[in-house]
Order: structure tokens, then C-alpha cells, then sequence
């Protein structure tokens, strides 16, 4: 009788389980301060689960790709203009706790150029 019902609890628990969304902490809104050798810089990333987003610099956008993550701890993305030559910066993000994440952003040489954290 014991036997069936561990095996009951285990069925029940697995089919409660499907009910609830593990999203990865990393999609979302993030928003914070960024501060480079020119200023500091109002920033928004936002990512989805489908490594795409949108970074924003005083409201100057940029389409950013997710090329590395590791779910729940961080991710490498990277963001580009095109200005009479491609431009092209890197991104890495670190998930400090929950509610912030560390920001850095490296030029085509991979020189840091930025730091800064952003929260949810």
C-alpha cells in the first residue's frame, strides 16, 4: 500500500509540475544606468527566450543577438550600426541575483568600453 502511494504523490507532483513556467530569470526587462569614458548612459535590455532583444542607449536602439547563454547565470550577445563600416560591440551579462544583472560591453577590438548593472 505504501508503494502505490509514493508512486501516486510522484504522478500527481509530475503532472502539477507542467503546470507552472521555469522561464529563464535572464528574459525580460531590464533597466539601469551604464557608464562609459563619455557619460553615463539610460539604459533598457530587453531579451527573450528566443535570443533576440533590444538594447537602448537614451533611446537610441539596437537589435542584439544572443550568440552564448547559460540559462539562469548569463549570457554573450552581440549589437552593431552600420556607420560607412560595420560596427560591432559584444555583450556580457552576469545575473548578480534575481532583480540585477552585471553589464559589460566590449568594442571590435574587445576593449571594455562599458559597465554598469541593470535591474528588473
Amino acid at each position: 500500500m505504501k508503494k502505490w502511494y509514493l508512486v501516486s504523490l510522484a504522478v500527481i507532483m509530475v503532472l502539477l509540475g507542467g503546470c507552472f513556467s521555469f522561464d529563464d530569470m535572464l528574459d525580460g526587462i531590464w533597466e539601469g544606468v551604464i557608464i562609459d569614458a563619455y557619460g553615463d548612459y539610460d539604459t533598457v535590455l530587453v531579451i527573450n527566450s528566443n535570443n533576440t532583444g533590444s538594447i537602448s542607449f537614451d533611446n537610441d536602439s539596437y537589435s542584439v543577438n544572443v550568440v552564448n547563454r547559460r540559462a539562469n547565470r548569463s549570457f554573450v550577445g552581440e549589437y552593431g550600426w552600420y556607420d560607412s563600416y560595420w560596427i560591432e560591440r559584444t555583450i556580457q551579462t552576469e545575473l548578480i541575483n534575481y532583480g540585477t544583472l552585471r553589464i559589460k560591453i566590449f568594442n571590435n577590438l574587445g576593449d571594455l568600453i562599458s559597465d554598469g548593472f541593470l535591474y528588473k
